[in-house]
């Protein structure tokens, strides 16, 4: 896989392809995200090759003349720079042997301008809502893979464009599905699995961390989830299951968790998305940890004008003496908005939140809660902050 990565990028760069296709995950890059991509933009290839060796193409070609084949590029959606803040897919892309110099970031071209003078396709996965930066994808999606409810306010997409969307725990999960169902077109459903075991691991292990192994306290995963984590276990073959759930489980909560070098600034680039202007970050520590840390405050005020936002939504996370969540809200120059933003999150009920306010004694500029509901991660939140942007 990285040896076709490291190929198809020196075609990019040199213009010799035939057809661009561009397979963009979310803007938080986390493993889902990032896994989901690679793995997709890995297989589109392979199903490519399959298509055209059986229609075999090659008979009719003169060898002589080089041919511009398809290239299908996975791009991990955040900018190089800030690459090593995702310390999770960081260490998890190394250890399944994916060199970072094989791997395309926002940042590493201008995906507008590659769009302009190409043949281009985008695939999105992990999210079907583009954030105000991406908007100008919309034109060229041909395919959309989300675990996300939809959101048909934000629907610009053409007609025929070909969507994917369950509310599942984890978006590997309807990547492994769409790979099984595509498969048996030109194969077996087993086939590109088989020829490409490294993407069964990468696609098992993130289901079981986006599910946290199936917790019932985190209550995220569905049957489908459980379905497909059973078909790659089938192929993958484990001497003892539970053991290696548990075993890939804590490596990566450790390697997520592992933040002790990060700045607070650093921080809170490490998983944030902005909805209009509210910023949204998610912290695998718990807020009121994060908020006792060095230089917080001045972080988050300058985070929030770099990024032309006005008010901050910070989620916490913490797996480490059992599920813990909590949340705060703040703005600098519109406290009152901040205020009742805070109160709608609070009384919000698609599904409650169940928001506790606490006061935090080295942050009483925020408007600090306990969470409840353990099950609510941001993707929970997003809906409520459209609704509440949307009354603006």
């Amino acid at each position: 896989m990285d040896d076709y990565f490291a190929a198809a990028i020196t075609k990019l760069n040199s213009n010799f392809y035939g057809e661009l296709n561009l397979v963009i995950g979310n803007e938080s890059c986390d493993l889902d995200s990032a896994v989901s991509s690679i793995v997709y933009a890995c297989f589109l290839n392979w199903q490519y090759n399959q298509i055209k060796c059986k229609v075999c193409t090659k008979i009719h070609r003169d060898e002589s003349i080089p041919v511009k084949d398809d290239i299908f590029l996975p791009v991990l959606n955040v900018d190089r720079k800030d690459y090593d803040l995702k310390t999770e897919v960081a260490y998890f892309l190394r250890e399944k042997g994916i060199n970072e110099n094989n791997l395309i970031f926002r940042d590493d071209h201008d995906i507008a301008q590659l769009l302009n003078k190409s043949k281009c396709k985008v695939v999105l996965v992990d999210h079907h809502v583009l954030a105000k930066q991406d908007k100008y994808l919309a034109p060229y999606v041909s395919e959309i893979i989300d675990h996300r409810p939809i959101d048909r306010t934000a629907w610009h997409y053409k007609d025929d464009t070909r969507s994917t969307i369950e509310t599942v725990g984890s978006c590997c999960t309807l990547i492994a599905q769409r790979i099984k169902d595509l498969g048996t077109l030109v194969a077996r459903d087993v086939d590109f699995f088989n020829a490409y075991p490294v993407c069964s691991e990468m696609l098992h292990a993130t289901i079981i961390l986006d599910t946290v192994n199936f917790s019932k306290a985190v209550d995220k995963a569905t049957p489908h989830d459980e379905e497909i984590t059973l078909f790659l276990e089938s192929l993958l073959k484990p001497t003892d299951y539970k053991e290696m759930r548990t075993r890939v489980l804590d490596s990566l909560v450790a390697a997520r968790s592992d933040v002790s070098r990060l700045s607070a600034a650093q921080l809170l680039r490490k998983d944030v998305k902005t909805v209009t202007d509210v910023l949204v970050p998610s912290f695998p520590i718990l807020v009121k940890d994060f908020l006792a840390r060095p230089g917080a405050l001045q972080a988050v005020t300058e985070a929030l004008s770099s990024q032309s936002c006005g008010i901050a939504v910070l989620l916490g996370m913490d797996l480490t003496k059992g599920l813990q969540r909590d949340a705060a809200v703040y703005s600098p120059k519109q406290s009152e908005r901040a205020s009742v933003l805070g109160k709608y999150l609070s009384e919000y009920n698609a599904p409650s939140l169940k928001l506790v306010p606490e006061v935090l004694a080295h942050a009483s500029e925020f408007c600090y809660y306990r969470q409840d509901n353990l099950s609510a991660s941001r993707k929970q939140y997003m809906p409520a902050l459209n609704n509440f942007m949307n009354r603006q």
